[in-house]
């Protein structure tokens, strides 16, 4: 893990943000897989850090928040839309947060945080059952591997191609190597039948158009086998 990013996550425990269940998700989240977990690998680079903020959060005041981070050398701005994020030459830090309702609203105020978040669906499956790895002197809270696999697929159904979605697909198929395949029947078997037809719809597309993953994903779609496409 580069310097930069340890600094980042360093900021985030010291403030106890992860034990009030903030979380680091995407593909950082997919790198601490990979380097502690034990996860399938591929070629990926991404300059982009991931919150996902538990929406109301609980947490205690932290409105200097945004300070340390720009201590760090990270510039603050905003979308067109008003969602806060900061940079520098190499990264840039996201916060997000779950979309509730019918999805009507664009910004997320954590006045707690100090900042705006921006609401995506799906994201509330991230909050559950998360877990905790060591990175040095750093306790990180992370979701689920099963968690994450289903998200990823979930994003991928929303894409008009599928290959608009490869990344994430990737990410889904190498976390899946790690996931206990119990957990993940039981959290598939939960999920509303819409989210879960898309899942599978997803796999069987995948199948057919990414060869070179045929194996992972015929393995993924036995695990969820329980469930039959015709009782969706």
């Amino acid at each position: 893990m580069i310097e930069s990013v340890r600094k980042i996550l360093k900021i985030f425990y010291k403030n106890n943000l992860f034990e009030e269940g903030v979380e680091l998700i995407g593909s950082w989240c997919f790198q601490l897989y990979v380097k502690h977990l034990g996860a399938k690998t591929f070629p990926l680079r991404t300059q982009d850090i991931d919150f996902l903020i538990p929406y109301p959060f609980k947490g205690e005041d932290h409105k200097d928040l945004i300070e340390q981070l720009e201590k760090l050398g990270f510039k603050k701005d905003f979308t067109i839309e008003g969602h806060l994020f900061l940079w520098n030459q190499d990264l840039k830090i996201e916060f997000l947060a779950p979309q509730k309702g019918k999805g009507i609203q664009r910004v997320i105020k954590i006045k707690k945080l100090g900042i705006t978040a921006i609401p995506l669906r799906f994201v509330s499956l991230l909050l559950d059952n998360p877990i905790t790895i060591k990175e040095g002197d750093i306790k990180i809270k992370l979701p689920n591997p099963a968690n994450f696999c289903l998200h990823k697929l979930l994003i991928v159904s929303r894409r008009r191609k599928i290959e608009k979605g490869l990344k994430d697909l990737q990410q889904a198929i190498c976390t899946f190597s790690i996931v206990e395949k119990k957990y993940l029947q039981k959290l598939f078997n939960s999920l509303p039948k819409r989210w879960r037809k898309a899942i599978f719809n997803v796999l069987e597309k995948a199948k057919k158009e990414f060869p070179l993953y045929k194996e992972d994903i015929e393995s993924f779609l036995l695990t969820l086998q329980d469930i039959k496409i015709k009782k969706l």
